[in-house]
């Protein structure tokens, strides 16, 4: 993070991200920093979504597989799918595989944007710490590109920073979107109002957001 920030005022001019850092430990240094701050709260992601009825979950940019296994540890009969970059999905197969639920959750590599999904398949589609690496045209592709992949009535969940209105606050929510003008092309942190139009643009009807303890909040709507 460093060498990238060091360039802040040069992306800030220009409005591009830091050349990318070579580093062949990155990956796995990343992914097991994700996991770590992910299983602080992944139980009450799973409290706050609800798992009433749930059979089927895909799981967009799953990482280690934190929240799939959180999800079928507290839903006996459901199957999560992860759908990761090829460099991310031996990490969580090797996670799937320790916590016993290799029969249960199913790992593929792709590029979530991109990879072939089934037409109503799912009753939740998981967004966790995903669109900040996106600009707002990507999100609203991925959205409705989730809204075809859930059954009906099926839901979205969506798990990251969400800045107020006027993108000033909070704190957290704000510095993490510099951190995304550093490294990404696009990403940035966005605010309540932005995702409920992006999700309504898609087809969705119900949008609310759920607050959660710590910088991390929750927004949840439903395929009409």
């Amino acid at each position: 993070m460093w060498k990238r920030w060091s360039q802040l005022t040069e992306c800030v001019k220009t409005g591009l991200p830091a050349p990318k850092v070579s580093d062949d430990e990155y990956v796995g240094t990343f992914i097991a920093a994700m996991d770590h701050h992910a299983r602080g709260r992944a139980r009450a992601i799973v409290q706050a979504v609800g798992v009433n009825g749930m059979r089927r979950m895909l799981d967009l940019g799953g990482g280690s597989g934190v929240y799939s296994i959180a999800f079928a540890q507290a839903a006996p009969d459901l199957r999560s799918e992860i759908i990761d970059l090829p460099e991310v999905t031996p990490i969580a197969l090797e996670h799937v595989a320790r916590a016993g639920l290799s029969s249960r959750i199913t790992v593929r590599p792709g590029d979530m944007l991109t990879a072939e999904l089934p037409k109503q398949g799912y009753d939740l589609v998981l967004l966790s710490s995903i669109c900040h690496m996106f600009s707002p045209e990507e999100n609203r592709a991925l959205f409705a590109r989730a809204y075809e992949a859930l059954a009906p009535k099926g839901r979205i969940a969506i798990a990251d920073f969400i800045v107020d209105p006027d993108k000033a606050s909070p704190r957290s929510a704000t510095l993490f979107a510099l951190n995304m003008l550093v490294a990404t092309r696009g990403g940035s942190t966005y605010s309540e109002p932005e995702y409920e139009s992006w999700l309504k643009a898609s087809g969705f009807g119900e949008v609310k957001r759920v607050r959660m303890p710590g910088p991390i909040n929750l927004i949840l709507a439903t395929r009409n």
